[in-house]
């Protein structure tokens, strides 16, 4: 830490398949593998057994980075946003003189698009996209789920 500066939103990069993005506003992720406890003689759970894991992403975008993404998206699959290929979007952390974090959400996928202007926006039409990640999510490239199969 230098000068008290810790990680904030002005040492976020974020790259998409169309580069390092500037003109993003947001980008929320999260994971989870829940569990459910398993019962069988008195009120004590036994055990445990294991649900799917599951991640999800939520990101908006200027309307011209996103622009860029929907062109490149649609030459990778079939001529439109939802049609393209699974894409990875990593998310670094910086600060000075503190180490940089990189999280990687390896192969996401576009589910839900919107966006919106209204008069007074000094932003109009920013594009929201709601995306499904269909691997494991790499937290400080340290990977959240390793499946059993792999190891």
């Amino acid at each position: 830490m230098i000068n008290g500066t810790l990680y904030d939103w002005e040492g976020v990069t974020i790259t998409l398949p169309s580069g390092v993005t500037i003109g993003v506003t947001n980008i929320d992720y999260d994971d989870e593998r829940p569990i459910e406890e398993r019962y069988g003689k008195g009120s004590l759970p036994r055990g445990y057994g294991r649900k799917n894991y599951k991640a999800t992403a939520k990101m908006e975008l200027d309307l011209d980075e996103a622009e860029r993404l929907s062109i490149l998206l649609a030459a990778s699959g079939g001529g439109g946003i939802y049609n393209g290929m699974p894409f990875p979007i990593i998310v670094c952390y910086a600060a000075d003189g503190m180490p940089t974090i990189t999280d990687v959400l390896p192969l996401c996928k576009i589910v839900k698009t919107s966006s919106g202007a209204k008069q007074g926006d000094d932003n109009a039409g920013v594009r929201k996209y709601d995306l499904k990640v269909i691997a494991p999510i790499l937290w400080g490239y340290i990977p959240a789920l390793v499946p059993k199969n792999l190891l």
